[in-house]
């Protein structure tokens, strides 16, 4: 299939650590998507297999972002030069980095890893939230200290707007469990809006089980529900419980091929 130029990103959340089941995914899904997020730490902190993954995407024709989150201790000793040499080896390929996730909805959920553990007021809330997760991606800047600016990136399901107030440049809605798509879409998409960002979607589980991913012709409807109102990028995220395999079956796989085509054949519809 000859790839088109697309005005909207498509591709896979790999968030498990099999390289040789990762190439064969790669193998697959080239023809019909153009970004995978290379979402498993396994392979982020581990500078030998990040390059290898990185080498084949881009001969792949591939665009890719990396995940990196602040629960783990940063390589600092390989990352900084990495980062400082990733735009001239792989050019525009490289997009940005997938720091941590869903922190506001995590947040109102009452997670164990909160961002604020205590507030007076809402007001003060926000101003606490918004400065610490500012901070972090401040700090994690520092360690690759790059004298290019690079895109981060974030998947949420609540709290869109301090997620970009503090310094994120693109917010991924998740579309999974029973959570209204339409919502999520106006929350995000509003918020990306006023504040000069990107934005887009993130299809993750709807089972706590397996198959946890909803079925094929379900995935192509989201995949067209949120192109057709403007989502710069769709991603799917494939994982199981235990972030040893993929989730992704023929018919998925299907569903990616068939939204690859609408997108061939229609532009996006003027907002």
């Amino acid at each position: 299939m000859q790839r088109a130029t697309p005005d909207v990103f498509v591709g896979i959340d790999i968030a498990y650590n099999n390289y040789t089941e990762i190439k064969s995914l790669i193998d697959e899904v080239n023809a019909y998507t153009n970004l995978l997020i290379i979402g498993c730490t396994a392979i982020t902190y581990n500078q030998t297999l990040l390059n290898e993954i990185c080498e084949y995407l881009h001969e792949k024709n591939m665009s890719f972002i990396i995940y990196r989150d602040w629960l783990r201790r940063n390589s600092t000793e390989w990352f900084s030069f990495w980062v400082e040499n990733a735009k001239t080896r792989w050019g525009d390929k490289f997009l940005g980095f997938y720091y941590s996730d869903e922190l506001g909805g995590k947040q109102l959920d009452r997670h164990e890893h909160l961002t604020v553990n205590q507030a007076v007021d809402a007001h003060d809330a926000a101003e606490q939230f918004t400065e610490t997760v500012s901070s972090q991606l401040r700090r994690f800047k520092l360690t690759y200290n790059s004298s290019t600016s690079i895109p981060l990136l974030t998947s949420d399901y609540a709290l869109y707007w301090f997620d970009y107030k503090a310094g994120y440049d693109t917010v991924l809605a998740e579309f999974g469990w029973n959570y209204s798509r339409q919502l999520n879409v106006a929350l995000c998409r509003g918020a990306a809006n006023l504040q000069n960002k990107e934005w887009g979607v993130m299809i993750t589980w709807t089972y706590t089980k397996p198959p946890y991913i909803e079925g094929g012709k379900e995935l192509y409807e989201d995949m067209v529900f949120a192109y057709d109102n403007g989502a710069k990028y769709i991603v799917i995220f494939d994982a199981n419980e235990e972030y040893t395999a993929g989730i992704l079956r023929e018919e998925h796989l299907q569903a990616i091929k068939q939204f690859w085509q609408y997108v061939r054949e229609k532009p996006k519809k003027a907002l």
